[in-house]
């Protein structure tokens, strides 16, 4: 009797121990980490969030990172960046890559409550970088690209752009088909590598890179030129909500490039540009009240929308707004401002805004000399 206790004693104890094992497995942050991240992978983002959620509770600083780009982009939540801030800071305070890069973004534009500091942003990206962590890298190639809280350096922007890029971060690629587009940084002008890149990042899906690699093939910029796959790759960006493929498909709609002129589809892809806040939207749309194309003529919405985009500095708008105040459109006529807004794009280089100062000049000081009405 006394060996069958000691049997079935010792097989209680493996159910016991095998009880407990499988409740640790269950539980552990590790795994449930990995569980999410398989299915942030496979964009199942409703699965993904509530294992990232058990994990980040027991305070597991990757899946924090995770859970503050799924609130950053809206994956599978609603998007909100306090709560993307929140996440980005409990994994960064740990020291984790992503968190301190997520955290340096919101710096960067003033998100999730914090304020906007090019300092602290410059503090956190450089700390994921000593990382490796490649969207750090991309995010310290734009600071030093556009001088934010580092000084401008557009040969520094290159070299962390291609850092990132070597890791297949999409974003670095795009960044480097823009500078490959207008030879910044450095590197020449080359519409071949601008393209190279922009498929890279457009083949990940990123929105950004679709808009450059249909800006290419538009304009038959190191590809033959071609309509159609212009406007499929605006498309795939416009689906995603980028503003500048909206414009630019609505400019192709507007012009009939690739397909039947139409400017109720090119009013509808113009709107959501320029809701958006995109400049070259905001004055295309403009141009579209103006000349009462697929609306009303309105020269209150057509001075609307140029004073919007000039006040982005889109040479385009100022020319426009100095045309309005020139004829008197939807304003009292006023030459003065004609002049002003002309100068402002002539100043870009702008070549319709040329000839027009230069004409309103010439009206303008021979009516004075004359003493006749201006």
């Amino acid at each position: 009797m006394k060996k069958y206790y000691i049997i079935g004693a010792i097989a209680l104890l493996v159910v016991i121990g095998g009880s407990v094992a499988f409740y640790e497995y269950e539980h552990n942050p590790k795994i449930e980490y990995q569980k999410g991240l398989h299915y942030y992978k496979e964009k199942n983002y409703k699965k993904a969030l509530p294992l990232f959620k058990e994990s980040a509770k027991q305070n597991y600083a990757p899946a924090e990172a995770k859970l503050g780009h799924m609130y950053s982009d809206g994956l599978g939540v609603s998007k909100d960046d306090d709560k993307a801030a929140y996440w980005f800071k409990k994994a960064a305070h740990q020291g984790n890559a992503e968190g301190e890069t997520g955290l340096g973004y919101m710096y960067l534009f003033g998100k999730g409550g914090v304020s906007k500091d090019y300092k602290k942003a410059a503090y956190w990206i450089k700390k994921a970088v000593e990382q490796g962590d490649d969207r750090g890298e991309d995010n310290l190639g734009y600071m030093y690209e556009q001088g934010l809280g580092v000084p401008q350096d557009y040969s520094k922007a290159v070299y962390w752009y291609k850092k990132a890029a070597e890791q297949g971060d999409a974003g670095a690629e795009e960044n480097l088909g823009y500078m490959y587009l207008f030879g910044k940084g450095g590197v020449s002008k080359d519409y071949k590598k601008a393209v190279y890149w922009f498929k890279k990042a457009a083949h990940q899906g990123n929105a950004e890179g679709e808009t450059g690699l249909g800006y290419m093939y538009q304009h038959g910029k190191g590809v033959p030129q071609n309509y159609n796959k212009a406007l499929y790759w605006y498309k795939k960006a416009a689906e995603q909500g980028n503003a500048s493929a909206e414009n630019n498909l609505g400019a192709m709609y507007a012009k009939g490039l690739g397909v039947p002129q139409d400017y109720s589809k090119a009013l509808y892809w113009l709107k959501k540009g320029a809701e958006k806040g995109d400049a070259q939207a905001e004055n295309n749309l403009g141009y579209m009240y103006l000349n009462g194309w697929g609306v009303p003529q309105d020269y209150s919405k057509a001075l609307y929308w140029f004073k919007k985009s000039a006040k982005q500095g889109v040479a385009a708008a100022e020319n426009n707004l100095g045309y309005m105040y020139e004829n008197g459109l939807g304003v009292p006529q006023d030459y003065n401002k004609a002049l002003y807004w002309y100068k402002k794009a002539a100043e870009q280089g702008n070549a319709a805004a040329e000839a027009n100062l230069e004409n309103l000049e010439s009206e303008y000081f021979f009516g004075e000399y004359w003493g006749l009405p201006p």
